[in-house]
């Protein structure tokens, strides 16, 4: 018996190919679509979980309300009217670093925050009189941070941003494709400063202490955003199927072997795996897209979450939550207050806690046991959050390779995907591993993968 040609084939059923499946289902149908996921339920990193009334997500905790194609999908499913969003006193966040939690605040009460030396603030404020960068060679964030505003400012505020948002270390990660909008600004403005200034001249929203939107989620967790679309998609997901290989048929169709014997065959396949998964499938297709893919680090993270009466709390946690400077030498990298961003997602008079350990600087961290997790917090994070009793809940999640890497270079990896996806009409590269590792980035990624397909097989 012929196998069926679908139309399209989405390998991979995180946040990306969930949204990529789903949309290539409406324009095309959903007995031509069929998405295959390695895992028994999909999601990817974006899952939660509830116990004993507590929300725990286990990878990201939402996402920021400021895209509208991330909005848009989620009212298609109709979710809109379950959206929750952070309390206000979420834009307040800390900076620990000197023995205490730091406020971070803009100018002009920065300039008295003892974050930073006398000297640092000092280098700091030369800001606006630095010159732009001239040539166009790679550039880490810490080089740009240290340029622009000194060493001790880059260490102690975007070190710990870029610890907290890629779990990753500034001073190897790629300003252009990790923070495109900050070396936007250096290139039209001339740099930061007149870059805010500037803005704020025509209107525009923006603030130096973090990016625009407001963190937004659902009072069970995040994981009700995929686990919908997964229901939307009914029997075009199949789960418990790793993809082990692609290759071209005779017909000129492609065909995606299973590591359960299946093989399946489709006109157009976008691959939404992550990039060392899209390097194994893709190896014999494409060896130098296999080599470009292969070439992406990830960083290794546990998420340890910690339930508590509020009694048991002493210290403010009316916020967003801290990040720990590397040169503080302790080993957790942040703590997220959960329920003061989502009182929802404690039980009433409980406080729940997320810490982050781990991360590309110290990859080993993510092997420590539970009880080692939870000696770790019990001495870097309970001293520093005032907390005087064991946690009454404990969730631990480890994530191997769960945060993707934009080393120098990765313009390099970019454009050999691309190139590779030109040889291969029909084929599309989709994921947090290239142009961005948020939820809103992964369903720009699902819609250019959408917009590629069927521009390839013709669809309006």
């Amino acid at each position: 018996m012929m196998t069926p040609v679908k139309q399209a084939i989405v390998v991979g059923g995180g946040v990306t190919g969930l949204c990529a499946a789903y949309y290539l289902a409406r324009d095309l149908g959903r007995e031509n679509v069929t998405l295959l996921e390695a895992d028994a339920v999909a999601g990817g990193t974006t899952r939660s979980e509830t116990v004993q009334g507590y929300a725990c997500d286990c990878g990201p905790n939402g996402f920021l309300d400021r895209e509208p194609a991330t909005l848009e999908w989620i009212d298609a499913l109709g979710l809109s009217g379950e959206l929750i969003r952070a309390n206000e006193s979420a834009r307040r966040r800390f900076i620990y670093a000197g023995g205490r939690l730091n406020e971070i605040v803009g100018p002009p009460r920065f300039f008295l925050s003892p974050l930073l030396s006398v000297k640092g603030r000092l280098r700091l404020m030369r800001e606006p009189f630095i010159a732009g960068k001239r040539d166009h060679t790679g550039e880490t964030i810490w080089e740009f941070a240290a340029r622009r505003i000194g060493t001790e400012a880059a260490n102690t505020l975007v070190g710990p941003m870029v610890s907290g948002v890629f779990g990753g270390d500034a001073r190897v990660l790629s300003l252009e494709h990790c923070f495109p909008r900050m070396a936007a600004m250096e290139r039209e403005y001339g740099g930061l400063t007149r870059a805010l200034i500037g803005k704020r001249l025509h209107k525009k929203a923006v603030s130096p202490l973090g990016p625009s939107g407001r963190l937004t989620s659902f009072r069970e967790g995040i994981a009700r955003l995929p686990g919908e679309a997964a229901a939307a998609l009914g029997d075009a997901l199949q789960t418990g199927e790793r993809v082990r290989r692609l290759s071209m048929t005779p017909e000129g169709h492609y065909a995606v072997e299973t590591s359960g014997g299946q093989t399946h065959h489709a006109r157009a396949v976008v691959v939404a795996a992550p990039a060392y998964a899209a390097a194994e499938c893709c190896r014999e297709l494409d060896e130098a897209a296999s080599r470009a893919l292969d070439s992406i680090r990830y960083a290794h993270i546990a998420v340890v979450c910690t339930g508590y009466p509020n009694a048991a709390v002493h210290g403010d946690i009316t916020g967003f939550g801290f990040l720990i400077p590397r040169q503080e030498n302790l080993r957790v990298l942040g703590c997220l207050w959960t329920s003061s961003m989502f009182p929802q997602q404690a039980p009433p008079g409980h406080t729940l806690l997320r810490t982050m350990v781990g991360g590309y600087t110290d990859p080993e961290a993510v092997g420590l046991s539970d009880e080692e997790l939870l000696d770790l917090v019990r001495r870097e994070l309970h001293p520093i959050m005032g907390i005087d009793s064991e946690p009454e809940f404990l969730r631990i999640f480890r994530w191997q390779r769960g945060i993707p890497q934009y080393l120098l270079g990765h313009g390099t990896i970019l454009r050999e995907i691309e190139a590779a996806e030109a040889r291969h009409p029909g084929l599309v590269f989709a994921g947090n591993a290239y142009r961005g590792i948020g939820l809103n980035d992964c369903v720009l990624s699902a819609l250019r993968a959408r917009r590629l397909v069927t521009g390839f097989l013709g669809v309006e």
